[in-house]
């Protein structure tokens, strides 16, 4: 998930591009901002003439140089890295409250009139930024007053060739929602996710040591891991994610798409439901030039005094 965020990380069905990451992307564009700045002063003073606008476009040459071997080179790092030996799983710092109406994949109350679709992969980075930054938000001013409810949706993006470990964690997820904890799982799993999206972070092992700091039961939580006991589930999820969901995360309000799932644009699209908006003063004027005319009074002629 590349971000913008978070439209964040494109659907494979659109464009099959590689797993990219938050912090590389960030590096090259300030370094090619510097390498355009250094190229735009060079060109300025060259143009007054003389030898020192020679000398500084070498120098911003140099740096546009520097700036694509010092991205290629993180990006060769990051790939060397992928299997670098994990820790034990953080524990969540954003949970999700326990004082909620839970259905299963569904947080708040059933009556709710709003439904929010959020379609995720849990190795995307932008589905991070909008599980730590914008689910909190609508929890709070929607969700738990009950003008809302949250429904999770997997969308698998970033798996490629052998690695299936978007896939695993939405499997892992539904054993862990037999358990009745899919979305405490939820938590771990977002925060224990690569920041580069990089293979290692779910692998079942890891899966497996995830759902026991979670408080999970093991014996019923590794065997639905390591058998695969959702993967059709999960598989079938797929061909039902609307033909719009170009991108995770992507997120629907009553079945309407939100371009560009920051909270204002949620919570925009949520009061629009719960508002609709008033008739417009045209409208009203409109309405009243076709109201039936009112009768008009007769006017009361006073009798006139017979002559005597």
């Amino acid at each position: 998930m590349t971000q913008s965020r978070p439209t964040g990380r494109p659907n494979p069905a659109a464009k099959n591009a590689p797993p990219t990451s938050r912090r590389s992307a960030r590096q090259q564009r300030l370094a090619n901002r510097e390498a355009n700045r250094a190229l735009a002063r060079a060109g300025t003073s060259g143009s007054s003439g003389g030898g020192l606008g020679t000398l500084m476009l070498w120098t911003a040459i140099a740096v546009v140089i520097g700036a694509v071997v010092i991205g290629g080179a993180y990006l060769l790092t990051s790939k060397s890295s992928n299997a670098t030996a994990l820790g034990s799983p953080i524990a969540p710092h954003v949970v999700t409250p326990t004082n909620i109406p839970v259905n299963g994949r569904t947080l708040g109350s059933a009556d709710a009139k709003v439904t929010i679709d959020a379609w995720e992969d849990f190795r995307c980075t932008a589905c991070f930024d909008f599980t730590m930054d914008v689910e909190p938000k609508l929890v709070d001013n929607y969700i738990k007053t009950g003008k809302a409810k949250l429904v999770y949706h997997d969308l698998i993006v970033i798996d490629n060739g052998s690695v299936t470990e978007s896939r695993d964690a939405a499997n892992a997820a539904l054993c862990a929602n037999d358990q009745g904890k899919f979305w405490p799982f939820h938590d771990w799993l977002f925060t224990n996710q690569s920041p580069r999206e990089a293979p290692g972070a779910f692998t079942l092992d890891r899966l497996v040591e995830i759902g026991a700091s979670a408080g999970l039961d093991k014996t019923a939580f590794e065997p639905c891991v390591r058998n695969g006991t959702h993967l059709a589930e999960v598989a079938a999820e797929q061909g039902a994610a609307p033909s719009d969901a170009s991108g995770t995360p992507a997120v629907y309000v009553n079945g309407k798409i939100v371009t560009n799932a920051t909270y204002d644009n949620v919570a925009a699209a949520i009061d629009a439901v719960l508002n609709p908006a008033s008739p417009s003063p045209s409208a009203s004027a409109a309405a009243s030039a076709t109201a039936a005319p009112t009768a008009t009074a007769t006017p009361t002629v006073a009798p006139t005094a017979s002559p005597s």
